[in-house]
């Protein structure tokens, strides 16, 4: 069973993967600085592929991180839901004529990642995702990059040390308070409405 901010980073990093996943394949297509942007294939008798022999071979490496697995923990967990005689294992998600097999298997997994995330696979899942979600992101180049949190007011302490967790709960790094999303908008509200009441 995976901890809440465990189970945070799987669900965000599974809703980003189609992203980085199409920015990988673009950074196959050779640029119009091929020069800069590394190697092109078409040193021998045969016509060149137009791709990068770098980005292809960071796709391709069999050590690395591969796509496959996403179809793999997709079967694995719809497997496992169904012989826990759940309905929704069975649950057709929509899909668009022709779509790869991959952006198949994250939908698969987006839709059953609560039930995934109680588990006893759910670390080797999340594990692994986290793996490819880095490795992908890598080779595209980092088209995604991981937010700063934004710090704002604490309403306890007043100073600008809080900050929202990935479970939607804000935390004060002064005072260590914590609020959960509707207490602290709650919290706003009534400083704004002490504010106002003292201008």
């Amino acid at each position: 069973m995976l901890d809440p901010a465990t189970a945070a980073r799987l669900h965000r990093q599974l809703a980003e993967l189609p992203e980085i996943l199409t920015h990988a394949y673009l950074a196959l297509l050779p640029s119009t600085t091929a020069a800069r942007a590394g190697r092109v294939s078409g040193a021998t008798r045969t016509p060149p592929l137009p791709v990068h022999l770098d980005t292809l071979d960071a796709l391709t490496d069999p050590t690395s991180p591969s796509v496959d697995i996403l179809e793999a923990w997709a079967a694995a967990v719809l497997d496992d839901r169904a012989r826990a005689n759940d309905w929704s294992a069975w649950a057709r998600l929509p899909t668009i004529p022709g779509e790869l097999p991959a952006s198949v298997a994250i939908k698969i997994l987006r839709f059953h990642a609560p039930f995934a995330a109680r588990r006893a696979y759910a670390a080797d899942l999340a594990t692994e995702i986290d793996a490819l979600h880095t490795h992908l992101n890598r080779t595209a180049r980092y088209p995604i990059k991981s937010a700063r949190p934004t710090r704002t007011p604490c309403p306890a302490c007043q100073l600008r040390a809080l900050c929202e967790r990935t479970d939607g709960w804000r935390e004060c790094l002064h005072c260590r308070e914590q609020f959960s999303p509707t207490d602290y908008a709650s919290r706003v509200k009534q400083l704004l409405a002490e504010l106002r009441h003292a201008a």
